[in-house]
């Protein structure tokens, strides 16, 4: 190529003088032999234009700067009367660029550093670029740690002027950081800021981890993490240096310096609000954290920015900008900091819209956004729109947006962006009990019962003890504010005796009617009405408990009956506050449930029961979505009028997976004859450590857990020394075949006759 433009410009040195010794004036320029680059590139390098006058100098500068696009192999300049000619040979363009070799880096990342470098499927190769292909490979592969690694190219001469680029990539291996020392810290000594960085030297689990893994981008992340830390503790004068990165000579270790200079330690000093105020903020101010003398702190400054923004932008100032200006008093070693606020106008939300749900109406998401169309903004009404969506339960995805309205500074549409998963299981499950033997059950649930938001619902459930059958349909806007109306009808028939636990069996039928009423945002009260039958099938008299005896003696029966049917009248009443920011695996929020059930006057027995349900999670790392969860459950029955106590049909029992875990199902509670006879008080509890799980991309469809349960039923008085507590780790995921959940628990304080149980677990599939 290179002899070619000698041979060119030689052959024009000789040529052209004769063709033009003197200057003339060029009519018009054409250009030859192109075929993918425009005329327009050509002219854009070409110092001539048609009309001016043509001197040698001037024909050497444009054969020069035209081949210094890159476009072309040879470039020829020539005379035709009064136009000057230009021949040119494009080089080939790159018809496919191949890459193999490479596992630590993805295709697509390298080749965006191709395309970085000018080289791209589609395009002219440049020989001078091609040049660079290997070092700008190299480069990538070094910020990664891979210092030996290497890349070479291969052209592939193709048909129609046209090659194709087969590049190869050895990645060699990573070098690991043997030792990170830190230079100039005194407030904070070395394993306190070595705990801000996510490289580390080589441990006990780094292996499994790769935390010891070099990677420049990491470390360059890890410098502005310790500069930060400085920032939030009052060091506002911090410097951390560019860190010095050694390597070993055998490419394999890496050594690591950071120099800090600390400067002193600074306090906040005044604290003053200007600009306009078009509200009062005086609520706003009164909450924030950033408060005279306390230690000066850069997130405590992004947090007052943050609550003086949502103040504003709850009322309607959705394009206020509050800007921090701080003063530096060097004299007091004080930070005084100024928030100016510029709060623009009003803005007024023009039309909500919904975007990727599939299956679901508007209608269903509609109704859950607080925000009204055609009225002021508010923040916290848009965003308490996306909580409601994703505690429905039918988006793995939710996502909100605002956007300008064209030509209108005061207006803006609200799109809320969702991804529709499965609302419907068909699931399975098995399992395995000591004292149940094996667990089948099936369901078909739809929550999202053809886009209308309803819920319809059919279980199936046996064991050797127990077989259900329930059906179950709620629409959770019956009225148009949000009213809710279910209707239930289910059988349950418990052989307690195939089991040894007890000696009886019970048949249980029953219909029901709910309505709940919203009180506020988060809060409901419920109530619901059912009619019930019940028989009840014992052993002999002589051959059973003493209790059984007794109870068929209090309703009026014969000590010796085996037999009896009962008809209740059940009302029940509960209020609700839920705050849970996710319908499934939360990690933030709170639940309450209390309730009060009463089998009214009239029915062959009764009785009332009341029960609370308690659940509260607390993010403890918010960015690595960890959470704290903890849950109680306490329950309480008694009978009144012609019943004495809770009849025994409606005792509570604890144990197995939906209450204390590595404890058999049903098995925990007051015993006669060694048989489990269960109790008027029910007292739960479980403590647990949720995390995502490794490896999962949607951290908030997989959570590890680490978890201790607590329970224990009696009869009337409770005795602390006799609950049970169990600990192990849990996983749930939602995966595309449906929830899947196992458990792995240890009973830590079994006594006597207490049945146990190291593993469960359910799968299912979705529709």
């Amino acid at each position: 190529m290179c002899r070619t433009l000698l041979l060119s410009i030689f052959a024009l040195a000789l040529t052209f003088p004769a063709q033009a010794a003197e200057s003339f004036k060029a009519s018009d320029i054409r250009i030859d032999g192109l075929k993918r680059v425009s005329s327009g590139s050509v002219f854009d390098a070409l110092t001539i234009q048609p009309g001016d006058l043509v001197r040698d100098a001037d024909i050497s500068l444009a054969t020069r700067t035209i081949f210094e696009t890159g476009f072309f192999d040879q470039v020829e300049v020539s005379v035709d009367g009064d136009v000057l000619v230009i021949r040119v040979t494009e080089r080939p363009a790159v018809s496919r660029i191949e890459i193999e070799g490479n596992q630590a880096i993805k295709t697509e990342d390298l080749l965006d550093s191709l395309r970085n470098a000018g080289i791209v499927e589609g395009e002219v190769l440049k020989r001078a670029t091609l040049d660079q292909l290997e070092q700008a490979i190299q480069r990538q592969y070094t910020s990664r740690g891979r210092y030996d690694a290497s890349a070479t190219s291969e052209i592939i001469e193709q048909d129609r002027n046209r090659v194709g680029l087969k590049i190869s990539i050895f990645e060699g291996s990573i070098a690991t950081v043997s030792r990170i020392t830190i230079i100039g810290n005194k407030a904070f000594d070395d394993d306190t800021l070595l705990n801000e960085m996510s490289v580390t030297e080589a441990g006990l689990l780094t292996w499994f981890s790769g935390s010891n893994n070099y990677e420049a981008e990491k470390l360059n992340a890890d410098v502005e993490a310790i500069r930060s830390f400085y920032l939030n503790r009052g060091y506002v004068n911090v410097e951390v240096s560019e860190p010095q990165v050694e390597l070993s000579e055998n490419l394999e270790n890496v050594f690591i310096t950071i120099t800090i200079s600390e400067g002193e330690e600074y306090r906040v000093g005044a604290v003053n609000v200007g600009g306009e105020r078009p509200i009062d903020l005086s609520a706003a101010i009164g909450e924030m954290t950033l408060q005279t003398g306390e230690l000066f702190s850069r997130r405590l400054v992004n947090d007052a920015v943050k609550t003086m923004t949502n103040e504003l932008g709850n009322a309607g100032y959705a394009r206020a900008q509050v800007r921090a200006v701080p003063e530096i008093d060097n004299d007091t070693q004080t930070v005084n900091v100024t928030l100016v606020i510029t709060p623009g106008p009003p803005v007024y939300v023009r039309r909500i819209e919904f975007r990727g749900n599939t299956d679901t109406s508007d209608v269903v998401l509609r109704r859950e956004i607080p925000q009204l169309e055609a009225s002021v903004s508010s923040t916290a009404a848009i965003e308490k729109g996306k909580v409601n969506l994703q505690r429905l339960g039918f988006f793995s995805v939710v996502r909100v947006s605002t956007r300008p309205v064209p030509d209108q500074p005061d207006q803006v549409d609200v799109i809320y962006d969702v991804k529709e998963q499965a609302s419907g299981s068909l699931s399975a499950s098995v399992g395995f009990s000591q004292g149940e033997g094996l667990l089948l059950g099936a369901s078909v649930r739809q929550n999202n019962f053809l886009g209308t938001g309803n819920a319809l619902s059919f279980n199936l459930q046996s064991s050797d003890s127990t077989k259900e059958a329930k059906f179950s349909f709620t629409d959770p806007y019956f009225t148009i504010d949000g009213v809710s109306r279910g209707v239930e009808l289910y059988y349950a028939k418990t052989d307690f005796d195939e089991t040894g636990t007890a000696d009886y069996s019970t048949d249980e039928t029953g219909l029901g009617l709910n309505f709940g009423y919203p009180i506020s945002k988060e809060s409901r009260i419920s109530s619901s009405f059912a009619v019930q039958n019940t028989t009840l099938d014992a052993k002999a008299s002589g051959s059973r408990a003493t209790y059984i005896d007794s109870f068929f003696t209090s309703e009026g029966f014969s000590s010796s009956a085996t037999a009896a049917d009962f008809i209740e009248y059940k009302v029940g009443v509960a209020y609700r506050f839920d705050t849970l920011n996710k319908a499934f695996l939360p990690t933030d929020g709170t639940r309450h449930r209390v309730g009060f059930d009463l089998s009214i006057p009239g029915s062959d027995l009764e009785y009332y029961t009341t029960s609370y349900l308690g659940e509260t999670y607390v993010p403890v790392a918010a960015e690595q979505d960890v959470s704290l969860k903890f849950k109680t459950r306490l329950s309480y029955g008694d009978g009144f009028g012609d019943s004495n106590g809770l009849p025994f049909l409606r005792n509570f029992f604890a144990g197995g997976i939906r209450t204390v875990r590595g404890y058999t199902y049903n098995s925990l509670g007051p015993l006669e004859n060694g048989k489990q006879v269960g109790g008027n008080v029910l007292v739960t509890g479980t403590a647990a450590l949720q995390f995502p799980m490794p490896g999962v991309k949607e951290a908030d469809q997989a959570r590890l857990s680490l978890f201790t349960d607590t329970g224990q039923v009696y009869d009337g008085s409770i005795e602390v020394d006799d609950l049970r507590y169990s600990a192990g780790a849990a996983l749930a995921w939602m995966t595309p075949i449906g929830p899947l959940s196992f458990t792995y628990v240890s009973a830590l304080n079994t006594q006597a006759g207490d049945e146990t149980e190291g593993f469960q677990f359910s799968i299912g599939s979705t529709f």
